[in-house]
């Protein structure tokens, strides 16, 4: 699922939200404008009515002209004034009565009100039209667009801390130590961010204790076997030097291949990629191992990759000396391409998947002798380069695989 930022949906939230207000208050306006038009319509009924009623019973200007003037009309006596009005107005509705007629037209912006009783006509003009304007619910709309604008102001003030939190913490994944993450302020994200701040110290702590204590492990390792390495080549030649000599070299690079993987492992050890000869890195590999290149088959074609010369021969190194011990016949075949880089040897097929050969200190039913490391360093070898790392068995072959 694509991950969305909480400020782009908080934004999201707000600009429905403006939307929709916007679009409450334009239907409220339509509502509205047919409502002073309705009110308009009913109050011009109420008067025609009126006059018409006291037309009937009598004809007495006065009283025709003082009812107008109470429902804000003004009465046009003058005919030709009359007709000329008249011409080109727009008849916006007509209402029967029982004596007679009433016609309200528009002209020019204004209201007129023509009353057709049993052949009289009288014109009257509304004094008190105006016409409908929107202005007002479209500056309640503005407030009210104006109000969350400013929540959500507020929202991202409260919320922006986050962001660099954010950074914080992916710096603090990437491997930089010395950073702090603490927010000033009493909210939850200050809280968050003092208690992460807390734990980064405190996991910083433990990483120096342990770089500590590796590196005193690998000291105290070292200098016995720098006295061991000297006290060998005071020994005369023989076979057995040969074999202390060995030992020891093969014991040094152990310590130093540990050296390299803590490092590695901590993200403290810079990968240092260049294009190099696949057979020059099978080469270093079986140099490392210490084995007789005899013991293999090579299928390698001529073609160069981009990796870390000492790490990259390093996990080659593992895969031939696993192949060597858990196979029938002591011997393993390397295939490589600019695909891939295939290590092989004939032998039973692992009894788990190969995600649990790839944990520290795992090892099978059948292991011959090591802590278990041998495929863990591998792939973390691997993946610090992109590369991908799987197994296979076919035709009784154990095949390791990494995929360029």
């Amino acid at each position: 699922m694509r991950r969305v930022s909480i400020f782009v949906f908080i934004s999201a939230i707000f600009i429905i939200a403006i939307f929709a207000a916007g679009t409450a208050f334009y239907f409220y306006s339509v509502g509205d404008r047919y409502r002073h038009s309705q009110m308009m319509v009913q109050r011009n009924i109420l008067f025609a009515q009126n006059i018409l009623l006291r037309m009937e019973r009598s004809n007495a200007p006065d009283e025709i002209e003082e009812t107008a003037l109470k429902y804000g009309m003004k009465w046009i006596k003058e005919r030709k004034r009359g007709i000329k009005l008249l011409e080109g107005a727009k008849l916006l509705g007509r209402q029967p009565t029982p004596f007679g007629f009433i016609d309200m037209l528009e002209k020019d912006g204004k209201i007129y009100l023509l009353i057709n009783s049993f052949g009289r006509f009288i014109l009257f003009e509304d004094l008190k039209f105006k016409p409908y304007s929107p202005k007002i619910v479209w500056i309640y709309f503005g407030i009210t667009a104006l109000l969350l604008l400013l929540i959500y102001w507020a929202i991202w003030l409260k919320l922006k801390p986050l962001k660099s939190l954010q950074r914080c913490i992916r710096k603090f994944g990437e491997g930089e130590l010395d950073i702090h993450c603490r927010i000033e302020g009493s909210d939850e994200i200050a809280q968050v961010s003092q208690a992460i701040d807390e734990a980064i110290d405190r996991i910083r702590t433990l990483i120096n204790s342990r770089n500590l204590f590796v590196r005193n492990i690998m000291h105290e390792l070292k200098t016995p076997l720098a006295k061991g390495t000297l006290a060998v080549q005071m020994l005369p030649e023989s076979k057995q030097k040969e074999r202390l000599e060995s030992i020891l070299v093969r014991l040094d690079g152990t310590i130093n291949e540990f050296g390299t993987i803590e490092q590695l492992n901590s993200g403290r050890f810079p990968i240092q990629k260049r294009s190099i000869m696949i057979q020059d890195l099978i080469d270093q590999a079986i140099d490392l191992a210490m084995i007789d290149e005899k013991k293999g088959r090579y299928e390698v074609a001529p073609v160069r990759v981009e990796v870390d010369f000492k790490l990259f021969s390093i996990a080659l190194k593992n895969l031939i000396d696993n192949a060597i011990k858990y196979s029938d016949n002591r011997r393993f075949m390397v295939v490589a391409n600019n695909k891939e880089i295939v290590v092989e040897s004939r032998g039973r097929k692992l009894e788990n998947p190969l995600s649990y050969y790839i944990r520290p200190y795992t090892q099978g039913t059948g292991a011959v002798c090591g802590l278990g490391l041998g495929l863990y360093i591998v792939d973390i070898i691997v993946k610090a380069h992109g590369f991908s790392f799987s197994y296979e068995y076919k035709k009784e072959k154990n095949r390791f695989i990494i995929g360029f």
